[in-house]
Parts: C-alpha cells; structure tokens; sequence
C-alpha cells in the first residue's frame, strides 16, 4: 500500500522506516530543504528504548549519546553560584535513557530507512480529499497523488492536522511559557550554567556540537505570527533584556543577529486531540500529542506512536476502521502519562516566584549533597 508521510524529523523519519519495513510504498514530503538542524538535545526514554532496539538503532544512539558531564552551575539573576543542577536527578525514567542531540538522532533514523523510501524537500500537502479509494493530495509544487494513508508528523503546527482535523486553535493548548534557542558563536569562551530570575531562564550547553543557548521564559499566549523571525527577535529582545549579568547580554545579541545559527523560537504547548485518526488520515508525534518541552517525552513519543500506527494498521490489512480503536486503546494511556510530566517539569525548571526559586535551589542543594554522599 501507498503511505505519504509529512515531515521528516523524529516522527516522520520513524515512520517511514516502520511503514516501509513492514513492506508499504513510503513517500516523505519535507517543505524544508533537507533535514532541519540544530535544536535542544532530546531523550530516547522508556518504550522508545523498546522501539529504537527492535529498529536496530539502540546502539548505535548509545554509542552517539551525549557526554556524561558534571552538574551545571545554578546562579541567581546577579550571575552569583547558589545551586548546582544535574538533569539526570529528574529527567530519567529508567536508568537505560540516553540522551542524545536532535541532528543526531535524525541522522540515524534517516541512516535506517529503507533505500526504497522517497524523500520530496521544498514541498508540503496543500490539499486532501480522502475518498473511498483512498487520500488525494495536492501538493505546493504542484504535483498530485492518491494514497492508502496520509501521516502528519510535521510538528505543533501541523499542516496536515489542519487540513483534515480543523484549525490549530482547536488542539495546541498553550502551556504558559515561550522557548528559544540559539547556537552560540564559537569565537569566545561560554561558560556553561544556568541563571534564573523569576519567570525566566537563560542558560549554556554544549551536547557535544559546540555551544548553545537556551531561554525559557513565562508568559500568556502572545499573538504573532510563528513564521516571522523578526517577531520571534523582537519578543527575545525584551524577555532578555530583564537581565543584564553573567553571559546574558552577549547571549541576547546572539538570539537576535538574523544571522545565527540553529535559531528556535516557539510557545511550550501541548496538542490535545479526542483522537489522532480520521479517515485514512493520522497524526503522530507533536503533529498529533505535543507533550511540551518540559516533558522531555516528545521524541519518545513520536519513535513510539510511530511504531503503533504503523504495525497496528498493517496487522489490520490497511482497515483504519478497525486499526483505529486498537491504537487509540494503547497508546492513550502512554500520552497522558507523558504529558503529565510536563506539569513536573516547569516548576523545576521556570519557577515562577522567588519564593519558588529559593526553594528550588533549597532541593537542588540537598540533591547534590544526596548524590554526593552516594
């Protein structure tokens, strides 16, 4: 059978390997040029530890990992040491996770794939009609094609969610916060830590790439348009320009010089959907159960809902009536215990008040001396 996939980072890559592994037709439409770079290190956790072993890729991602390094410097808005952080402490749910950087990751699921997998750059659906005989798409350069499925992996703004579910408003609910992130110019010596004020974090990494900075920050939806990177500048400017200590000014020019490298800016949201298939159409990964940033669960959850759709509707014969309530029965529970984490995660890493900070840095500081003493 003939399966389109829209999208190729975690979710779409995995879902071309499954569906063409288990022996279907795959075409993947990417409006991007090529694999999009950069992007904060991710986990493979839990089940996709399963999925990534029975895809054959497990060790090589361990062998890709990032770096085991010390605990970061924790420092208050005057740039002052007063905690220390290791993301292990809460960020695992087994010992087996491995973190891992996203270009990485997309390089050895893209390695995987099947050599009979099409793979169409600078293009994306600009129109669905499913009909009985299956799924006829228009796309932006103009050329057509009927398909058994039609798979949205293309991320929080899914373009194929809106095209066969209804409008964005409908299903990503915005999680009060905004983030960023910028790859940091080589050419000086950045200090990896992370300071907090109130609302706010700003911090330094290097996952083995070279550095990069990461903000995340507090605040209601704010209304602009996603694809203007000059609006995204802007809004960085102001939430930066709160501090002016530590590595934050030289930090602040990078986010907003239009020619950085590797520059993200997106709301922390999570996409809700009653259900993920209609018709011969589904959505998987952020496309269809964003889990937010502050989950650490979403390339879990795309390699996983990846691996379901693609078996479940294989082992159904291409029926998505009866494929449809089986996914959803197994994979339901899984989202909203990923999503979950979510919640978790924002208080640790953006408290919202300095009472909030002091007593987070209190239980970083009681973590160390734990672990320490271990």
């Amino acid at each position: 059978m003939d399966v389109l996939v829209s999208g190729a980072s975690m979710a779409g890559l995995s879902a071309a390997y499954w569906f063409a592994s288990l022996g279907h037709r795959v075409t993947v439409v990417e409006r991007a040029d090529g694999l999009r770079p950069g992007g904060a290190p991710i986990d493979v956790r839990g089940r996709a530890l399963g999925t990534a072993q029975r895809m054959g890729i497990l060790q090589r991602i361990a062998e890709e990992k990032v770096a085991t390094i010390e605990p970061a410097p924790v420092l208050d808005g005057s740039g002052t040491q007063v905690a220390t952080l290791d993301l292990r402490w809460f960020a695992n749910e087994t010992d087996e996770d491995i973190e891992i950087t996203r270009d990485r990751l997309n390089r050895i699921l893209l390695d995987a794939i099947p050599s009979g997998v099409e793979f169409r750059f600078r293009t994306s659906i600009a129109s669905l009609d499913d009909r009985a005989g299956g799924v006829d798409v228009g796309f932006t350069d103009g050329a057509t094609g009927r398909y058994d499925l039609v798979v949205g992996a293309d991320g929080l703004h899914s373009n194929v969610r809106r095209l066969a579910f209804g409008p964005e408003k409908d299903y990503v609910r915005h999680f009060g916060h905004y983030v960023a992130l910028v790859d940091l110019p080589p050419g000086r010596q950045w200090r990896r830590a992370m300071l907090n004020v109130p609302g706010l974090t700003v911090a330094v990494r290097d996952a083995g790439d070279g550095p990069q900075g990461m903000m995340i920050v507090a605040s209601p939806e704010i209304d602009y348009d996603y694809r203007d990177l000059d609006a995204q500048r802007r809004l960085l400017d102001q939430f930066l320009s709160r501090v002016d200590a530590w590595q934050v000014p030289a930090m602040r020019e990078a986010f907003i010089d239009p020619d950085a490298k590797g520059f993200y800016f997106d709301s922390v949201s999570q996409t809700r959907m009653p259900g993920w298939i209609k018709g011969k159409v589904a959505v998987i990964g952020d496309a269809g159960h964003c889990a937010a940033l502050l989950s650490g669960m979403g390339t879990t959850l795309a390699m996983v809902s990846a691996e379901l759709l693609a078996t479940t509707w294989t082992e159904h014969g291409g029926d998505m009536a009866a494929a449809s309530p089986v996914y959803h029965e197994k994979l339901r529970p899984y989202v909203e215990q990923c999503q979950a984490f979510a919640s978790e995660g924002a208080p640790i890493m953006v408290p919202a008040t300095q009472e909030a900070l002091d007593e987070r840095n209190a239980m970083f500081r009681a973590y160390a001396d734990r672990f320490a003493n271990a």
